[in-house]
């Protein structure tokens, strides 16, 4: 392969314990000294295993593979130039933390206990590149050939057992045939979606646990290191094609602040009785995450006369498995029952018309909704 094609590694210099990220191993004293920060007044002497450091001026040619480790001084306290006797400190960084060697030639093995890595994890050589590379077991690692490594974890080798997929910076996931590289332990159904290639509009995701599917959420936050997440399958969403139930019709400027918002709603009409239904809310993290609607009965007086009570299918459960008040009774729409959440409007704040509306209705929902996720 033509090596102005080859995926270079990435580099990295420590400048008073913290971390710079550099664009190559050969630089200059002024790309560093600028890139950490290093006001003009000052100077970078590369860090050795004795005293006798040599100092870096702005146009020192630099080449980290020699020593990536640097001081700071005071102009006027540089070091004078000396016969660099000594070997350079080395540091090697994983993830967000770095560790200082002495030898550039290191293991597989050694750079695990170093960083006391997990032992399901596996050690990534950083590359300006996707394609990031991996160390093999017992496998020789040289210094010279980039020290910024990562850590990774294959979530379809950890779906079984009892404990989930350890810590790590990327997380490697199958959604579909596609393996999909994620650079963090939650993440939304929609970027997902959006990473695999697909249209989220047009698209239902699903993720298997353990012998079931279940289906996610475009907004519904992923936790990529819960126990038994194998992995991730799409169906065409068919409702795409298709146009929202409107059995009966909202007052214009309702239906204008709805869509406005951006929420995906129906007015469905049963037995005599209207219905708005908002499709696909957010729940608190308190809650157990799953795709769910809200539904709110729109009486014939409507607005003068004010809503009451917010409907939610399916029913919406606390990851405790405490119960919440007030929301034993159930109410038939669809076919399906409906948990009711007994909340109401009191004499001391009641429903004003031409204030109030379906949308206050809901805002004050979430806000319920909200308030129970911090009952301890």
């Amino acid at each position: 392969m033509n090596k102005l094609n080859t995926p270079q590694a990435r580099w990295a210099a420590l400048v008073q314990d913290n971390i710079v990220p550099m664009p190559r191993f050969n630089v200059t004293g002024l790309i560093i000294r600028e890139q950490a920060g290093v006001p003009a007044d000052r100077m970078l002497v590369r860090d050795r295993q004795s005293p006798e450091d040599d100092h870096i001026f702005d146009d020192t040619p630099v080449d980290l593979r020699q020593g990536n480790v640097f001081r700071v001084v005071a102009r006027c306290e540089s070091p004078p130039p000396c016969a660099n006797v000594s070997d350079p400190k080395l540091a090697v960084f994983l993830d967000d933390k770095f560790e200082i060697i002495l030898r550039p030639e290191q293991t597989e093995g050694s750079l695990r206990r170093l960083f006391d890595l997990h032992p399901k994890v596996q050690l990534l050589r950083d590359l300006e590149s996707p394609n990031d590379q991996p160390i093999a077991d017992g496998e020789t690692v040289h210094f010279a050939d980039g020290p910024v490594f990562l850590s990774c974890v294959e979530i379809e080798h950890h779906c079984s057992g009892e404990e989930g997929p350890p810590d790590a910076r990327r997380y490697i996931i199958r959604v579909g045939d596609k393996r999909i590289v994620v650079d963090k332990p939650k993440i939304k159904g929609r970027e997902i979606l959006s990473l695999a290639g697909f249209d989220p509009a047009m698209t239902l995701l699903n993720q298997r646990i353990g012998k079931r599917f279940e289906p996610v959420g475009l907004d519904q936050i992923v936790d990529l290191t819960v126990c038994g997440i194998e992995r991730f399958t799409t169906l065409p969403n068919e409702q795409g094609e298709g146009r929202p139930y409107r059995d009966f019709a909202l007052p214009e400027g309702d239906a204008e602040t709805l869509d406005a918002s951006g929420l995906n709603w129906e007015t469905v009409t049963e037995g005599g009785v209207n219905w708005l239904i908002v499709k696909g809310i957010r729940l608190p993290d308190t809650f157990v995450q799953e795709p769910t609607d809200v539904a709110y009965q729109i009486p014939s007086g409507y607005p003068t006369t004010g809503l009451d009570m917010a409907f939610f299918s399916p029913a919406v459960r606390r990851l405790d498995g405490r119960a919440i008040a007030r929301t034993e009774a159930t109410q038939p729409i669809r076919g399906c029952n409906w948990q009711r959440w007994s909340r109401h409007y009191t004499a001391a704040n009641p429903w004003k018309p031409g204030d109030y509306s379906v949308m206050t209705h809901y805002l004050l929902c979430l806000a319920w909704l909200e308030r129970e996720s911090k009952k301890a």
